[in-house]
């Protein structure tokens, strides 16, 4: 098959290595019911040296995003789930479609030092039934873009500016770092949990058109705008004037400013 990987490099040599560790894998995110009517596969993770931090750039014909930073990691590891849902009475038929899935990643300059580029896409005739989940671990995460379709996307300890949408899936955002830069999240169907600690600043201006927006501030200082209902919210968080833009046509809203964001679990039953 025709993927491939690109590094752009500035100034040095960038080392590809190829393998897995612990943390490349799947086997923990319950996105892909193993039945008949699902077929999947798994390609071997992706380990990239990178400097720190690194941006993400995320472009996804179908399926989950999940970004996570750790500093703990001295590398980028990048996996990628190829799946087909074609259902019942198509099993060849679906099995057979995960070859025309394909994409790329690519290590390029940007601003303030090294994107991580990753492109999905497909060249089968119904695009619907086919995802690519993307699985990213990272040490240290400046900034992040990520454009999917019909998948969830999950970022957990990352700082920086924040652009992200999706047509149909939900949007967690979770980190235990300041986050004092603009953020915009926008969904057409599916939730937004944005969770962050008392030291993050922003102007919010929320919305969920067919929903409600609910917040739970610990630690901090929000001072909420008299135009309040239950579907918006226009408030300031520390008195930041960094945008912080969330909207959704069909979902609710959910902030949480809280001492520890990300010490939830996949159910999230609080704001």
């Amino acid at each position: 098959m025709g993927r491939y990987i690109r590094t752009v490099v500035a100034l040095t040599t960038l080392v590809l290595v190829a393998g897995c560790d612990s943390r490349g894998t799947f086997s923990h995110v319950p996105w892909h019911p193993d039945t008949w009517s699902y077929h999947k596969a798994e390609d071997q993770p992706i380990v990239l040296e990178v400097a720190r931090p690194v941006a993400i750039d995320v472009e996804s014909f179908n399926g989950d995003v999940i970004i996570t930073a750790d500093d703990q990691l001295t590398n980028a590891t990048v996996s990628i789930l190829r799946e087909a849902t074609h259902g019942y009475r198509r099993k060849e038929e679906a099995q057979a479609s995960l070859a025309e899935i394909d994409y790329s990643l690519a290590l390029v300059p940007g601003e303030f030092g090294q994107v991580l580029q990753v492109r999905t896409w497909t060249t089968h005739a119904e695009p619907h039934f086919q995802r690519a989940h993307i699985l990213i671990d990272v040490p240290e995460v400046d900034g992040i873009t990520v454009r999917a379709q019909r998948g969830n996307v999950f970022v957990t300890n990352i700082e920086g500016p924040v652009d992200i949408s999706t047509s149909q899936g939900n949007v967690r955002l979770m980190t235990n770092l300041p986050m004092r830069r603009a953020v915009t999240i926008t969904i057409r169907q599916g939730n937004i949990d944005y969770r962050v600690r008392g030291e993050s600043s922003g102007a919010l201006d929320c919305q969920a058109i067919r929903g409600r927006v609910d917040h739970r501030v610990m630690t901090g200082r929000l001072i909420i705008e008299p135009d309040r209902d239950k579907g918006r919210l226009r408030a300031t968080l520390n008195d930041g004037d960094n945008p912080i833009t969330l909207r959704t046509a069909d979902g609710d809203i959910r902030i949480a400013v809280v001492d520890n964001p990300t010490e939830v679990g996949w159910l999230i039953v609080e704001p």
